[in-house]
């Protein structure tokens, strides 16, 4: 079963100030419902525990986030695959953010996923996944709002400055 989630958000920031954030793994996480025990384990590879209530059920994903793309300030891809927690089947993903200037002070976001499901869980019902895969992606939107606009500020050449010793991904 194949799902494709898309949506867009305004935010009150420089975009170099937004990507700065939305390349830090760790407050980028923190922004994706259900996600959790995001660890680094390689060169711009993370893993993590993704989590949902889909239906009657709680599910779990043991994934592997690994950055394809990261190209300051405008865009970041990456690639999540990983196995259900408890049941046969497994999750594979492409996630794209891509960040436009409104004006000066203020930067658009367009993130999209495409999420396949297979195994048990791609039988389950894909009217329930794709209602459930929207509503996480409108979370997802609102929390990164709301997460970057009560930031304190920081001088975004700081953040990006200490982002390119470290590599893409590492945290800020």
């Amino acid at each position: 079963m194949a799902l494709h989630t898309s949506g867009e958000i305004s935010v009150d920031v420089p975009r170099s100030a937004a990507f700065a954030f939305l390349q830090d793994p760790h407050r980028l996480a923190a922004c994706v419902p259900g996600c959790h025990d995001v660890r680094e384990v390689g060169p711009n590879r993370y893993a993590a525990v993704l989590s949902s209530r889909v239906a009657f059920m709680t599910l779990s994903f043991d994934v592997t986030i690994e950055i394809l793309r990261m190209d300051a300030p405008d865009a970041i891809d990456a690639r999540i695959t990983g196995d259900a927690v408890g049941l046969v089947g497994h999750v594979s993903a492409t996630a794209s953010v891509r960040l436009a200037e409104a004006d000066a002070r203020r930067t658009t976001i367009r993130y999209t996923t495409d999420i396949a499901l297979t195994g048990k869980l791609g039988g389950l019902g894909q009217p329930v996944f794709r209602s459930t895969s929207a509503q996480l992606a409108r979370e997802f939107g609102a929390n990164v709002k709301k997460a970057i606009e009560s930031e304190p500020a920081r001088p975004a050449s700081i953040s990006l400055a200490r982002s390119a010793r470290r590599g893409p991904g590492a945290p800020a």
